[in-house]
Protein backbone atom coordinates (compact mmCIF):
# COMPACT_ATOMS: atom_id res chain seq x y z
CA UNK A 1 0.00 0.00 0.00
CA UNK A 2 1.38 3.61 -1.08
CA UNK A 3 0.22 7.00 0.29
CA UNK A 4 -0.40 10.33 -1.19
CA UNK A 5 2.95 11.61 -3.02
CA UNK A 6 4.62 14.60 -2.33
CA UNK A 7 6.64 16.99 -4.87
CA UNK A 8 8.82 18.95 -3.86
CA UNK A 9 11.27 21.30 -5.32
CA UNK A 10 15.25 20.78 -5.09
CA UNK A 11 17.27 22.83 -2.66
CA UNK A 12 20.53 24.82 -3.08
CA UNK A 13 20.25 26.14 -6.86
CA UNK A 14 19.70 22.41 -7.73
CA UNK A 15 19.50 22.50 -11.52
CA UNK A 16 22.47 24.92 -11.76
CA UNK A 17 24.47 22.43 -9.80
CA UNK A 18 22.97 19.35 -10.76
CA UNK A 19 24.35 20.16 -14.27
CA UNK A 20 27.94 20.73 -13.04
CA UNK A 21 27.45 17.37 -11.26
CA UNK A 22 26.21 15.62 -14.80
CA UNK A 23 28.24 17.43 -17.32
CA UNK A 24 31.44 18.12 -15.44
CA UNK A 25 32.25 16.54 -12.19
CA UNK A 26 33.59 13.44 -13.61
CA UNK A 27 35.89 12.49 -16.40
CA UNK A 28 34.54 9.18 -17.02
CA UNK A 29 31.19 8.08 -16.82
CA UNK A 30 31.70 4.45 -15.36
CA UNK A 31 32.69 6.49 -12.21
CA UNK A 32 29.05 6.68 -11.35
CA UNK A 33 28.96 3.28 -10.11
CA UNK A 34 31.71 3.23 -7.66
CA UNK A 35 30.06 5.87 -6.16
CA UNK A 36 26.85 4.27 -5.56
CA UNK A 37 28.49 1.20 -4.44
CA UNK A 38 30.52 3.48 -2.04
CA UNK A 39 27.67 4.75 -0.35
CA UNK A 40 26.13 1.57 -0.04
CA UNK A 41 29.27 0.28 1.49
CA UNK A 42 28.92 3.48 4.07
CA UNK A 43 25.55 2.54 4.79
CA UNK A 44 26.48 -1.09 6.23
CA UNK A 45 29.33 0.19 8.02
CA UNK A 46 27.12 2.69 9.51
CA UNK A 47 24.69 0.11 10.32
CA UNK A 48 27.47 -2.13 11.53
CA UNK A 49 28.27 0.45 14.01
CA UNK A 50 25.07 1.20 15.10
CA UNK A 51 24.37 -2.45 15.61
CA UNK A 52 26.64 -2.35 18.69
CA UNK A 53 24.38 -0.62 20.68
CA UNK A 54 20.92 -1.22 18.81
CA UNK A 55 21.37 -5.29 19.01
CA UNK A 56 17.97 -6.00 17.18
CA UNK A 57 19.27 -3.83 14.21
CA UNK A 58 21.63 -6.65 13.21
CA UNK A 59 20.14 -10.16 13.36
CA UNK A 60 22.55 -12.72 14.31
CA UNK A 61 23.68 -14.66 11.04
CA UNK A 62 22.83 -12.01 8.60
CA UNK A 63 24.72 -11.29 5.50
CA UNK A 64 25.76 -7.53 4.66
CA UNK A 65 26.58 -6.84 1.29
CA UNK A 66 25.83 -5.35 -2.52
CA UNK A 67 23.87 -6.68 -4.75
CA UNK A 68 23.56 -5.42 -8.42
CA UNK A 69 20.53 -6.34 -11.14
CA UNK A 70 20.88 -5.67 -14.63
CA UNK A 71 17.88 -6.12 -16.98
CA UNK A 72 18.69 -5.38 -20.74
CA UNK A 73 15.03 -5.09 -21.83
CA UNK A 74 13.50 -2.36 -19.72
CA UNK A 75 17.42 -1.01 -19.43
CA UNK A 76 17.64 -0.50 -15.91
CA UNK A 77 20.25 -1.37 -13.27
CA UNK A 78 19.93 -1.49 -10.03
CA UNK A 79 21.96 -1.27 -6.58
CA UNK A 80 21.10 -2.93 -3.50
CA UNK A 81 22.25 -3.10 0.09
CA UNK A 82 21.28 -4.04 3.17
CA UNK A 83 22.37 -1.32 5.48
CA UNK A 84 21.24 0.90 7.28
CA UNK A 85 18.49 2.55 5.34
CA UNK A 86 16.87 6.54 5.11
CA UNK A 87 14.21 7.99 6.64
CA UNK A 88 12.18 10.28 5.22
CA UNK A 89 14.10 13.32 6.67
CA UNK A 90 17.10 11.46 5.73
CA UNK A 91 16.04 11.63 1.85
CA UNK A 92 14.95 15.21 2.00
CA UNK A 93 18.26 16.12 3.69
CA UNK A 94 21.39 13.68 1.65
CA UNK A 95 19.24 13.93 -1.75
CA UNK A 96 17.09 17.26 -1.44
CA UNK A 97 20.05 18.74 -0.92
CA UNK A 98 23.31 18.64 -3.57
CA UNK A 99 26.85 19.06 -1.33
CA UNK A 100 24.96 18.07 1.75
CA UNK A 101 26.17 14.70 3.30
CA UNK A 102 24.56 11.82 5.64
CA UNK A 103 28.11 10.55 5.99
CA UNK A 104 29.59 13.85 6.88
CA UNK A 105 26.88 14.48 9.83
CA UNK A 106 27.24 10.68 11.11
CA UNK A 107 30.63 11.56 11.82
CA UNK A 108 30.37 14.73 13.45
CA UNK A 109 26.80 13.39 15.57
CA UNK A 110 29.68 10.41 16.36
CA UNK A 111 32.42 12.97 17.02
CA UNK A 112 30.06 15.21 19.65
CA UNK A 113 28.91 12.21 21.36
CA UNK A 114 32.68 11.62 21.84
CA UNK A 115 32.06 7.65 20.33
CA UNK A 116 35.26 5.45 19.66
CA UNK A 117 36.23 3.34 17.47
CA UNK A 118 34.71 4.71 14.30
CA UNK A 119 33.73 3.03 11.07
CA UNK A 120 36.08 3.90 8.18
CA UNK A 121 33.47 5.93 5.82
CA UNK A 122 33.89 6.73 2.34
CA UNK A 123 31.87 9.46 1.04
CA UNK A 124 32.20 12.76 2.57
CA UNK A 125 30.76 15.75 0.26
CA UNK A 126 27.42 14.24 -0.91
CA UNK A 127 27.25 14.58 -4.41
CA UNK A 128 28.11 11.16 -5.70
CA UNK A 129 24.92 9.82 -5.64
CA UNK A 130 24.06 12.67 -8.67
CA UNK A 131 26.53 10.91 -11.21
CA UNK A 132 23.60 8.18 -11.60
CA UNK A 133 22.25 11.05 -13.59
CA UNK A 134 24.69 10.73 -15.69
CA UNK A 135 23.82 7.78 -17.29
CA UNK A 136 19.86 7.53 -16.12
CA UNK A 137 16.78 9.65 -16.82
CA UNK A 138 15.41 9.28 -13.56
CA UNK A 139 16.54 7.48 -10.42
CA UNK A 140 14.02 5.77 -7.95
CA UNK A 141 15.31 4.99 -4.11
CA UNK A 142 13.15 2.62 -2.09
CA UNK A 143 14.33 2.84 1.84
CA UNK A 144 13.83 2.06 4.76
CA UNK A 145 15.75 2.87 7.82
CA UNK A 146 16.74 0.14 10.60
CA UNK A 147 14.54 0.26 13.72
CA UNK A 148 11.66 1.82 11.32
CA UNK A 149 8.58 0.77 10.43
CA UNK A 150 7.80 3.06 7.22
CA UNK A 151 9.36 2.71 3.70
CA UNK A 152 9.83 5.27 1.40
CA UNK A 153 10.43 5.89 -2.68
CA UNK A 154 12.29 8.50 -3.91
CA UNK A 155 12.22 9.49 -7.74
CA UNK A 156 13.34 12.21 -9.72
CA UNK A 157 14.40 12.95 -13.59
CA UNK A 158 16.54 15.21 -12.23
CA UNK A 159 15.84 18.65 -13.82
CA UNK A 160 14.45 20.25 -10.70
CA UNK A 161 12.37 18.59 -8.68
CA UNK A 162 11.64 14.94 -6.79
CA UNK A 163 8.36 12.84 -5.14
CA UNK A 164 8.34 11.54 -2.27
CA UNK A 165 5.64 8.20 -1.06
CA UNK A 166 5.79 6.76 2.12
CA UNK A 167 5.77 2.98 0.99
CA UNK A 168 4.62 -0.43 3.44
CA UNK A 169 6.78 -3.50 3.61
CA UNK A 170 10.22 -2.49 2.28
CA UNK A 171 13.49 -4.31 3.72
CA UNK A 172 15.62 -2.59 6.00
CA UNK A 173 18.56 -1.00 3.33
CA UNK A 174 18.38 0.80 0.27
CA UNK A 175 17.57 0.07 -3.58
CA UNK A 176 18.91 2.10 -6.25
CA UNK A 177 17.39 1.71 -9.67
CA UNK A 178 18.84 3.76 -12.57
CA UNK A 179 16.48 3.91 -15.88
CA UNK A 180 19.26 4.07 -17.84
CA UNK A 181 19.49 6.38 -21.06
CA UNK A 182 20.05 4.31 -24.63
CA UNK A 183 23.33 3.23 -24.87
CA UNK A 184 25.21 4.95 -28.03
CA UNK A 185 27.84 3.27 -30.05
CA UNK A 186 30.84 4.35 -28.16
CA UNK A 187 29.65 3.98 -24.99
CA UNK A 188 29.71 0.83 -22.79
CA UNK A 189 26.09 -0.84 -22.18
CA UNK A 190 25.42 -0.88 -17.96
CA UNK A 191 22.86 -3.39 -18.54
CA UNK A 192 25.90 -6.20 -19.55
CA UNK A 193 27.21 -8.55 -17.10
CA UNK A 194 30.97 -7.53 -18.34
CA UNK A 195 30.77 -4.05 -18.43
CA UNK A 196 29.70 -4.25 -14.64
CA UNK A 197 32.08 -7.05 -13.81
CA UNK A 198 35.14 -4.66 -15.13
CA UNK A 199 33.94 -1.26 -13.47
CA UNK A 200 33.72 -3.24 -10.17
CA UNK A 201 37.06 -5.14 -10.66
CA UNK A 202 38.48 -1.47 -11.74
CA UNK A 203 37.11 0.62 -9.24
CA UNK A 204 35.46 -1.31 -6.13
CA UNK A 205 37.61 -4.99 -6.09
CA UNK A 206 38.60 -3.98 -2.73
CA UNK A 207 35.47 -2.81 -0.82
CA UNK A 208 35.04 -4.69 2.48
CA UNK A 209 31.76 -6.18 1.50
CA UNK A 210 30.51 -8.97 -1.22
CA UNK A 211 29.05 -7.48 -4.42
CA UNK A 212 27.17 -9.68 -6.13
CA UNK A 213 25.02 -10.54 -9.22
CA UNK A 214 23.35 -13.09 -10.61
CA UNK A 215 24.79 -14.48 -14.01
CA UNK A 216 23.59 -17.01 -16.58
CA UNK A 217 25.73 -19.58 -17.39
CA UNK A 218 25.23 -22.37 -20.67
CA UNK A 219 26.48 -25.87 -18.78
CA UNK A 220 26.43 -29.13 -20.19
CA UNK A 221 23.20 -30.90 -19.29
CA UNK A 222 23.83 -33.97 -16.28
CA UNK A 223 22.45 -37.25 -15.87
CA UNK A 224 21.32 -39.21 -12.46
CA UNK A 225 25.27 -39.89 -12.31
CA UNK A 226 26.29 -36.47 -12.69
CA UNK A 227 27.95 -37.39 -16.42
CA UNK A 228 27.33 -34.94 -18.97
CA UNK A 229 24.65 -35.62 -21.76
CA UNK A 230 26.43 -35.20 -25.31
CA UNK A 231 24.76 -32.76 -27.27
CA UNK A 232 22.62 -31.58 -24.34
CA UNK A 233 23.11 -28.02 -22.54
CA UNK A 234 20.83 -26.13 -19.65
CA UNK A 235 21.01 -22.18 -18.83
CA UNK A 236 22.20 -21.78 -15.43
CA UNK A 237 21.53 -19.08 -12.87
CA UNK A 238 23.86 -18.57 -10.41
CA UNK A 239 24.60 -15.71 -7.46
CA UNK A 240 28.84 -14.64 -7.80
CA UNK A 241 30.79 -11.87 -6.09
CA UNK A 242 31.88 -9.78 -8.70
CA UNK A 243 35.01 -8.23 -6.20
CA UNK A 244 38.00 -9.93 -4.48
CA UNK A 245 37.16 -7.90 -1.28
CA UNK A 246 41.27 -9.17 -0.55
CA UNK A 247 43.37 -5.71 -0.65
CA UNK A 248 47.18 -7.46 -0.70
CA UNK A 249 48.77 -4.47 0.24
CA UNK A 250 46.87 -4.55 4.03
CA UNK A 251 47.63 -8.07 4.79
CA UNK A 252 51.15 -8.41 6.95
CA UNK A 253 54.47 -8.74 4.74
CA UNK A 254 54.93 -11.93 6.69
CA UNK A 255 51.99 -13.78 5.38
CA UNK A 256 52.49 -12.75 1.42
CA UNK A 257 54.59 -15.21 0.05
CA UNK A 258 56.58 -13.06 -3.55
CA UNK A 259 54.55 -15.33 -6.23
CA UNK A 260 51.87 -13.46 -4.73
CA UNK A 261 53.80 -10.25 -4.94
CA UNK A 262 54.90 -11.09 -8.32
CA UNK A 263 50.94 -12.16 -9.59
CA UNK A 264 49.10 -8.81 -8.22
CA UNK A 265 52.24 -6.80 -9.88
CA UNK A 266 51.61 -8.11 -13.24
CA UNK A 267 47.62 -8.06 -13.16
CA UNK A 268 48.26 -4.28 -11.55
CA UNK A 269 51.03 -3.20 -14.58
CA UNK A 270 50.06 -5.38 -17.35
CA UNK A 271 53.58 -6.86 -17.51
CA UNK A 272 54.36 -10.32 -18.53
CA UNK A 273 57.90 -10.33 -16.06
CA UNK A 274 58.40 -10.70 -12.26
CA UNK A 275 58.93 -7.41 -10.71
CA UNK A 276 62.89 -6.38 -10.06
CA UNK A 277 61.98 -5.05 -6.40
CA UNK A 278 58.80 -4.92 -4.06
CA UNK A 279 58.83 -2.11 -1.28
CA UNK A 280 55.85 -2.86 0.49
CA UNK A 281 55.39 -0.45 4.11
CA UNK A 282 53.10 1.10 6.38
CA UNK A 283 53.72 4.95 7.41
CA UNK A 284 52.55 5.71 10.59
CA UNK A 285 52.33 9.23 12.41
CA UNK A 286 49.71 12.44 12.14
CA UNK A 287 49.35 11.33 8.70
CA UNK A 288 48.67 7.64 8.00
CA UNK A 289 49.50 5.59 4.77
CA UNK A 290 50.10 2.03 3.01
CA UNK A 291 52.14 2.13 -0.12
CA UNK A 292 52.78 -1.86 -2.31
CA UNK A 293 55.00 -0.42 -5.12
CA UNK A 294 57.51 -2.50 -7.57
CA UNK A 295 60.43 -1.24 -9.45
CA UNK A 296 59.94 -2.96 -12.81
CA UNK A 297 62.76 -5.51 -13.80
CA UNK A 298 62.47 -3.75 -17.22
CA UNK A 299 61.80 -0.30 -18.63
CA UNK A 300 58.21 0.19 -19.12
CA UNK A 301 56.51 0.15 -23.02
CA UNK A 302 54.79 3.64 -22.82
CA UNK A 303 57.86 5.15 -20.55
CA UNK A 304 58.99 7.21 -23.15
CA UNK A 305 56.38 8.02 -25.11
CA UNK A 306 54.99 11.60 -25.57
CA UNK A 307 51.95 11.98 -23.35
CA UNK A 308 53.09 9.46 -20.38
CA UNK A 309 55.67 11.46 -17.98
CA UNK A 310 53.63 11.10 -15.03
CA UNK A 311 53.28 9.04 -12.28
CA UNK A 312 51.22 5.20 -12.69
CA UNK A 313 50.15 4.89 -8.81
CA UNK A 314 46.99 4.18 -8.00
CA UNK A 315 45.70 5.67 -5.18
CA UNK A 316 43.03 4.38 -2.92
CA UNK A 317 40.70 5.77 -0.24
CA UNK A 318 39.73 3.71 2.53
CA UNK A 319 40.01 0.62 -0.46
CA UNK A 320 37.91 2.56 -2.95
CA UNK A 321 40.25 3.57 -6.40
CA UNK A 322 39.79 7.23 -5.97
CA UNK A 323 42.51 8.00 -9.26
CA UNK A 324 44.01 4.97 -11.60
CA UNK A 325 47.14 7.34 -12.33
CA UNK A 326 47.66 9.98 -9.15
CA UNK A 327 50.65 11.94 -11.04
CA UNK A 328 50.68 14.53 -7.77
CA UNK A 329 52.05 11.03 -6.21
CA UNK A 330 55.41 10.49 -7.02
CA UNK A 331 58.26 13.55 -9.18
CA UNK A 332 58.19 12.72 -13.49
CA UNK A 333 61.98 10.92 -12.88
CA UNK A 334 60.04 8.36 -10.89
CA UNK A 335 57.51 7.64 -13.03
CA UNK A 336 58.71 3.95 -13.88
CA UNK A 337 57.54 3.12 -10.10
CA UNK A 338 54.57 1.21 -10.29
CA UNK A 339 52.28 0.22 -7.00
CA UNK A 340 49.37 1.61 -5.18
CA UNK A 341 49.07 3.53 -2.24
CA UNK A 342 45.93 3.99 0.15
CA UNK A 343 45.49 6.38 3.02
CA UNK A 344 42.29 6.79 5.29
CA UNK A 345 43.26 10.39 6.02
CA UNK A 346 42.78 11.82 2.75
CA UNK A 347 39.73 14.40 2.30
CA UNK A 348 37.99 13.90 -0.91
CA UNK A 349 37.68 16.54 -3.00
CA UNK A 350 34.23 17.35 -4.64
CA UNK A 351 35.35 15.07 -7.67
CA UNK A 352 37.60 12.24 -5.87
CA UNK A 353 39.72 12.56 -8.65
CA UNK A 354 41.56 15.44 -8.75
CA UNK A 355 44.18 15.92 -5.98
CA UNK A 356 46.61 18.57 -6.70
CA UNK A 357 47.44 21.61 -4.24
CA UNK A 358 46.57 19.30 -1.60
CA UNK A 359 49.01 19.34 1.17
CA UNK A 360 48.58 16.04 2.76
CA UNK A 361 49.35 14.48 -1.14
CA UNK A 362 52.28 16.69 -0.74
CA UNK A 363 53.20 14.70 2.53
CA UNK A 364 52.77 11.08 1.08
CA UNK A 365 54.62 11.95 -1.79
CA UNK A 366 57.54 13.30 0.33
CA UNK A 367 57.03 9.81 2.20
CA UNK A 368 56.92 8.02 -0.69
CA UNK A 369 60.23 9.76 -2.55
CA UNK A 370 62.34 9.00 0.72
CA UNK A 371 61.18 5.34 0.93
CA UNK A 372 62.17 4.41 -2.33
CA UNK A 373 65.24 5.65 -2.64
CA UNK A 374 66.14 4.34 0.34
CA UNK A 375 65.27 0.99 -0.49
CA UNK A 376 67.30 1.59 -4.01
CA UNK A 377 70.85 2.49 -1.50
CA UNK A 378 69.93 -0.75 -0.01
CA UNK A 379 69.57 -2.57 -3.42
CA UNK A 380 72.67 -0.95 -4.64
CA UNK A 381 74.80 -1.70 -1.53
CA UNK A 382 73.33 -5.51 -1.67
CA UNK A 383 73.53 -6.21 -5.71
CA UNK A 384 75.11 -3.63 -7.45
CA UNK A 385 75.29 -6.39 -10.95
CA UNK A 386 71.00 -6.38 -10.10
CA UNK A 387 70.72 -2.89 -9.69
CA UNK A 388 72.95 -1.77 -12.49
Amino acid sequence: MTQNVESHAFQAEVQEVLSLVIHSLYTERDIFLRELISNASDALDKLRFEALTHLDWLPEGETLGIALDADSEARTLTVADNGIGMSKEDLTGNLGRVASSGTRKFLEALKEGSAENTPDLIGRFGVGFYSAFMVADEVVVETRKAGAEEGWRWKSDGQGEYTLEAVDDLPRGTVITLHLKEAQEDEPDYTQEWTLRDIVRRYSDFVEYPIQMEVERTEPKLDDDGEPIEGESQTVTRLETLNSMKPLWTRPKGDISAEEYAEFYKHHAHDWTDPARTIHFKAEGTLEFTALLFLPAQKPMMMGEEGHPKSRLSLYVRRVLVQKECEDLLPVWLRFVRGVVETADLPLNVSRETMQNNRQVAQIRKGLVRRILSDMGKWFEEDREAYE
